[in-house]
């Protein structure tokens, strides 16, 4: 501290904000019928909340809680057992209290609690690139039933990463001293509270204490960050866009916006956009009951006992959308598959519309690329920065950029003076040439933006996607086609797609259960011109 006011070099280097991460409380919501309480157990202390209550827990950590007065069974608890093993990976300007994990207790949890089954819930952050195209709402997840015997932690680890561990069965009674003598103080963060005291034990938890086997990673560009919260929208991923035998543009998968258009030498081109990140954490459950086998019974009052079987295992058939979207067992890994093959034929058009031109109001964006940017404000500027800085490191690839040789032109001059020769050798720097051509300003590709009008949100938001292109070459362009195809958790909102310049506007379906938008401008874009198609999609 004396070093820093002393105000030294070394001092004033402060390093900066991480991009990202670890939230040390994981915020859990408990939701259940009307009615249903939620009591937790902190040291000698135990409170008890009416459901909905979301509150903090510290990960690596077991809690004991009771649920009482259940629906339609008012007078018996059940004593769940809620295994924390993870913690959302936020930016330092989010908060993880606006993005809780739900613990939902329905009517068929309960009852089959109450006929003596155990039951099983792996709540986990569902990846992006393997979510399921159905909407969703952000407090009651979509649940996956499983067969008995199946392995929560290897299913949910493959589809996202594990956040909770719940385990609800065994209805027998347990005091609240035995309770209290479990919990671990300064391990939950209730409601109205902003200070948490540190736990009294380190976590405990064989899945956080254990070593980890170290993963291989690129050495300069280290390990792979988590990409679990963000949904990742724009670019060119996979396997790259171009132009099939036909002409037509083939490779587009969803997640990727290309941008087409033809030359002054009437040749055709392809650029993409920059990666566009949301904030946007999506959890699901994955639900293991394991029935009841066996059990034994007292029939009258002599020492007679009756042994009865159950014949038949009640297992929950998983919808049949979810069954379309499941990926081969075969193929289990977060890495996307390097190839695909698929039957190339007519796709219908679901949507044809011509888009007239609309002026836009965007701020910022619409002075990129013009001498006006020079007049903003501070604050517009800052703003702006900062934008072009995450679509710079969202879109930046390190590779070889190419390699050039330059020959030059020498001069050599040989002088004979009696008995001694002189030899010199001159190399030219300059090389003018006069000829009658007039000089023709070369073509540059197309430049693509995409952006969105908030980096975080809550499934069920809207969202406003603009795309600017632009053309800072020297002659014009024409034929300019926009394709925008949808990632899986992005929906189109009917109506919403815009154009500052005419256009037709065509919508189709691709392989994610999203859409693919696409944009055909009409007329010319002249040198320095630029344009602006907009459209809003809903979050699932």
């Amino acid at each position: 501290m004396l070093a820093f006011l002393t105000g030294t070099a070394e001092a004033r280097m402060v390093p900066p904000l991480p991009a990202r991460s670890t939230s040390p409380l994981l915020f859990v919501q408990f939701r259940g019928g009307p009615g249903l309480r939620a009591t937790f157990y902190q040291g000698q202390h135990a409170r008890s909340f009416a459901t909905p209550v979301a509150v903090g827990m510290r990960p690596g950590y077991a809690y004991r809680l009771r649920l009482s007065n259940l629906p339609g069974h008012p007078g018996i608890s059940i004593f769940p057992t809620v295994e924390v093993r993870g913690s959302l990976k936020l930016s330092p300007k989010l908060n993880a209290a606006n993005y809780p994990a739900p613990v939902v207790l329905t009517e068929a949890d309960i009852e089959s609690v109450m006929a003596g089954n155990l039951i099983c819930k792996a709540i986990y952050l569902e990846n992006p690139d393997r979510a399921v195209p159905a909407t969703m709402s952000p407090t009651l997840p979509m649940e996956l039933d499983l067969p008995p015997g199946s392995n929560l932690l290897t299913e949910a680890q493959d589809r996202g990463r594990l956040m909770i561990l719940v385990r609800i069965g065994g209805r027998m009674l347990v005091s609240d001293e035995e309770l209290c003598r479990q919990a671990v103080p300064g391990t939950i963060l209730f409601p109205g509270e902003k200070v948490l005291m540190p736990a009294a034990v380190p976590p405990y938890l064989p899945s956080l204490t254990l070593p980890a086997r170290v993963p291989f990673y690129d050495p300069h560009l280290g390990p792979k960050p988590p990409e679990e919260e963000c949904l990742h929208d724009g670019g060119d991923h996979g396997n790259r866009a171009g132009f099939d035998a036909n002409g037509q543009l083939a490779g587009v998968e969803p997640e990727d916006t290309i941008a087409e258009y033809t030359d002054s030498t009437g040749r055709r081109h392809i650029t993409h956009s920059n990666s566009v990140c949301l904030c946007v954490p999506r959890f699901a459950v994955l639900r293991c009951e394991t029935p009841l086998n066996r059990y034994e019974g007292v029939q009258a009052v002599s020492d007679m006992r009756k042994a009865q079987y159950q014949g038949r295992l009640d297992v929950l058939t998983p919808p049949l959308q979810t069954r379309t979207y499941e990926q081969l067992q075969g193929a289990r890994g977060r890495e996307r598959p390097s190839i695909h093959s698929g039957a190339a034929g007519t796709i219908g058009v679901t949507r044809f519309e011509v888009l007239q031109a609309a002026e836009m109001q965007l701020g910022a964006i619409a002075l990129l690329g013009t001498k006006a940017a020079l007049s903003l404000s501070e604050i517009e500027r800052a703003r702006l920065v900062k934008q072009m800085e995450l679509a710079r490191q969202l879109s930046s690839r390190e590779s070889v950029q190419g390699a050039a040789s330059v020959t030059g032109t020498s001069v050599v001059g040989r002088i004979e003076a009696g008995a001694r020769i002189v030899q010199a050798e001159a190399e030219t720097r300059d090389l003018t040439v006069c000829c009658n051509e007039v000089p023709c300003p070369p073509d540059r590709p197309l430049l693509l933006i995409k952006c969105a009008d908030r980096s975080s949100a809550q499934v069920g938001d809207v969202v406003t996607f603009i795309l600017k292109y632009s053309n800072h070459g020297g002659q014009p362009i024409t034929d300019v086609a926009i394709t925008d195809s949808l990632t899986t958790r992005l929906e189109y909102v009917s109506g919403s797609a815009q154009s500052d310049r005419p256009a037709v506007f065509t919508t189709q379906p691709n392989e994610a259960g999203s859409l693919i938008l696409r944009w055909e401008v009409m007329g010319r874009l002249l040198p320095g011109a630029s344009g602006v198609v907009r459209f809003q999609a809903r979050i699932r």
